[in-house]
């Protein structure tokens, strides 16, 4: 089996996992969700582990930045999207 390396860099979406303070800035300016569209604005080093800063995209006129997060599918972290065949 073939396993495939990605590593983040700037203008990749990603799956972002929100945290409890994330959930409730959205739900005051309007839908909160668990999972949401991100956009990688900075990497901070060269592996697929590097650190990155996240453009998070809500459902509603608001985004959220958010600095120095790492991969993985825990609350305040990113991971890539699903690929669905």
């Amino acid at each position: 089996q073939i396993k495939i390396v990605m590593k983040p860099t700037i203008g990749r979406t990603v799956v972002y996992h929100t945290t409890e303070e994330d959930q409730s800035f959205f739900r005051r300016i309007g839908n909160s969700q668990e999972h949401l569209p991100a956009t990688i604005v900075a990497v901070w080093g060269d592996s697929e582990d590097s650190c990155v800063n996240l453009k998070v995209i809500g459902d509603g006129p608001n985004d959220l930045w958010v600095t120095s997060r790492q991969q993985g599918n825990e609350p305040g972290q990113w991971s890539w999207p699903e690929i669905k065949k």
